[in-house]
């Protein structure tokens, strides 16, 4: 008989649970000069990108030098997800059409990053990001390089392994705000609403 999924609301449970955990880590009571958000929070003190090397959707190697000069907005996921990731795709192609009035060096660059990296490849990626918006970064690997970068921003990824020999992967949908010296500088999690959001990014880029 084969296993059953995890009932996505129970995953969805632990997923912001660990997440949660991690962001109290990470926050402390600081008076600074940043935006005020409405949906995210800027991390008391930025701090900097561990070192990685990806491949784009043109099989180029990216490393972190990749954020250097722009604000950056990642998100992780991968192509065969049914629900999280498109949904949170289309908004944030909303959100990017949205900003589209903000002076062009202060425009955000989004990223995105496969928690799949067996299934997609950079041709993969390149024609599912086609269907959201054609300046979406992609960004895949192998799976331990994957890993070392999901691990170090505490991104929450579940592989869970089928008697049919396929797999099932679960993930956080949390966004990740680069600041323009390659440095983890804001966090938002779901849900999403794009013109929160929008004015959210606005107020962080133009600050």
């Amino acid at each position: 008989m084969q296993k059953q999924r995890i009932p996505l609301v129970i995953t969805i449970a632990i997923v912001a649970a660990l997440t949660g955990v991690w962001l109290a880590q990470l926050m402390r009571s600081t008076e600074n000069s940043a935006p005020a958000l409405t949906t995210g929070t800027v991390l008391p003190s930025a701090r900097a990108l561990p070192a990685f090397e990806l491949i784009n959707t043109h099989s180029q190697v990216q490393t972190q030098a990749l954020f250097k000069d722009h604000w950056s907005v990642l998100f992780f996921g991968y192509t065969s997800c049914p629900d999280v990731c498109p949904t949170t795709l289309t908004q944030l192609a909303q959100v990017k059409a949205a900003l589209a009035a903000v002076p062009q060096n202060q425009q955000p660059q989004f990223v995105f990053i496969s928690v799949d990296p067996k299934r997609d490849t950079p041709a993969q990626l390149n024609g599912y990001l086609k269907y959201f918006d054609p300046s979406f970064i992609g960004l895949t690997g192998t799976q331990p390089q994957i890993d070392s970068l999901t691990h170090a921003l505490g991104v929450p990824v579940f592989y869970q392994q089928l008697e049919n020999g396929s797999y099932t992967v679960d993930h956080a949908a949390t966004l990740f705000m680069v600041d323009p010296q390659a440095r983890l500088y804001a966090l938002f999690t779901p849900p999403y609403e794009v013109h929160a959001l929008t004015e959210d990014l606005r107020r962080i880029v133009t600050h």
